[in-house]
């Protein structure tokens, strides 16, 4: 059961990793950017929390 939660936890935080740096090159904007971010912490199931 660990595992599976760290495996939803990866996944988020690389999804995040993607979702910033499409940010900081200007792909979305700030808006985009915490929708997109709301959207796949409830995908995958993650029960992490980041500070921007």
């Amino acid at each position: 059961m660990i595992s599976h939660l760290n495996t939803k936890n990866a996944n988020y935080l690389f999804i995040v990793s993607v979702l910033k740096e499409m940010l900081g090159l200007g792909s979305i904007t700030q808006k985009e950017y915490l929708r997109a971010k709301n959207y796949y912490l409830k995908l995958t199931g993650a029960d992490i929390v980041l500070a921007d």
